[in-house]
């Protein structure tokens, strides 16, 4: 038996896993679905370590939705408060994974909270749906939008977007989603950016602020 739990740890640890948690934050449980970004984010994470917190985050392959659901279902405990979408790349390119499973973890767990963490720009990636109401029915219940910078010329110089037009993509997602939403716009401390005007922006569409660490 020991034997058996040793070797399905070690190939967790080989493949990446794909929930885990973060130290700071024990009684939330972290989705990671997929390496894929169509960000290229200087001072992301991934470019400087492989993981968090003792787990392996960059992924062999992308999961199927029955194996996070197993995988899921064994983490959960009676006392987490949160489950979080978030990972080693952007969750919503994704999407389908992220509705069907919220849907089921509201339905098994409803003492959690379900949190999107996201690069903001799942509308321009699905542009004939409206990404916002599909997550609230689905049972999401706050959405963490990444804003990084207080324009788009500085964005696009952090950040590297695909999207030519991913700085007033993220501004009109944070819109939608204040219509079904809490939702929380973030920066990232220590890079080149002006705290204060981001805040400003935030406030402007009536977003609580923080800057992560």
């Amino acid at each position: 038996m020991l034997e058996s739990v040793s070797l399905n740890s070690i190939v967790q640890r080989a493949n990446g896993s794909i929930v885990y948690r973060y130290d700071p934050s024990p009684d939330v449980v972290y989705i990671n679905a997929t390496n894929r970004c169509t960000n290229h984010c200087t001072f992301c994470v991934k470019q400087f370590t492989p993981g968090l917190s003792g787990y392996v985050l960059h992924l062999k392959k992308e999961p199927a939705t029955e194996e996070l659901w197993k995988e899921l279902q064994k983490e959960i405990r009676p006392t987490d408060k949160q489950v979080v979408w978030c990972g080693f790349g952007e969750p919503s390119i994704r999407l389908d994974l992220i509705l069907d499973l919220t849907r089921r973890i509201k339905e098994k767990y409803s003492f959690v909270k379900v949190r999107l963490d996201t690069d903001g720009q799942a509308q321009l990636r699905y542009k004939s749906r409206d990404v916002a109401k599909e997550l609230k029915e689905a049972g999401v219940d706050t959405i963490s939008i990444s804003l990084n910078a207080e324009n788009k010329e500085k964005y696009d110089a952090l950040c590297n977007p695909s999207y030519p037009d991913a700085y007033d993509g993220i501004l009109k997602f944070a819109k939608d989603c204040k219509k079904y939403f809490i939702v929380r716009m973030s920066v990232v401390g220590g890079t080149d950016v002006d705290v204060a005007k981001c805040k400003k922006i935030a406030d402007e569409i009536d977003c609580e602020f923080v800057v992560r660490g």
